[in-house]
């Protein structure tokens, strides 16, 4: 006999198994069509930007942006504070400066403009279709060491695009990088788009 009583049997829960809606986020469960794409969107002496495809899926495109960063010569300090910004995390100066974070937008054939501050629900329910385009940033980590670091950004347009060209639409000027556009033949994503199929049938 010991001074401690057993521990009491606790009931497994039974997950449910949750989905998203598909206007947040390029579906898990569908292999997309890619159309093949590869340019830098900005560079300056320390970061490059470059889109580096576009994974195009039945409701919607992914645009897959890679983020890079070098040293360049920079003593420890500033390189340090430098990985904070580009990360956008905290900087050792206190709060990120939100006029000065990363962001980026859409401009689509029929004129219409999306950005990644989209959703806006503005107190209406999150779980409801939205009207009109949605522009959702996922960043996918990232990692490095004294000399350079990488990010990866995937923006998740939906639903497909109109026919026609789009433009590609970005800034960072906590980095030096001025309002960019890069332009975007997507004359092929309907086809594309019938070519996604599900990973299970």
């Amino acid at each position: 006999m010991t001074f401690f009583p057993p521990d009491p049997e606790i009931p497994e829960l039974e997950e449910t198994e949750s989905s998203q809606p598909r206007w947040w986020q390029a579906p898990e469960d569908e292999l997309p069509a890619l159309l093949g794409i590869s340019e830098l969107l900005a560079a300056t002496d320390h970061a490059a930007i470059a889109l580096v495809g576009i994974a195009v899926h039945r409701e919607g495109i992914e645009l897959r942006v890679e983020r890079r960063l070098r040293r360049n010569g920079l003593p420890r300090n500033e390189w340090n504070e430098l990985c904070a910004v580009f990360m956008e995390h905290m900087s050792f100066g206190g709060p990120v400066d939100l006029a000065g974070r990363l962001r980026f937008g859409v401009l689509l054939a029929d004129g219409s403009k999306v950005t990644d501050a989209s959703p806006s629900f503005e107190g209406r329910d999150p779980m409801i279709e939205p009207a009109g385009y949605i522009l959702s940033r996922w960043e996918q980590g990232g990692g490095g060491g004294g000399s350079t670091y990488s990010s990866a950004d995937r923006l998740w347009l939906w639903p497909l695009p109109p026919a026609g060209p789009i433009e590609l639409v970005m800034q960072w000027p906590a980095l030096g990088i001025d309002e960019t556009h890069l332009g975007i033949d997507v004359s092929k994503v309907a086809e594309l788009a019938t070519l996604a199929r599900p990973y299970w049938r």
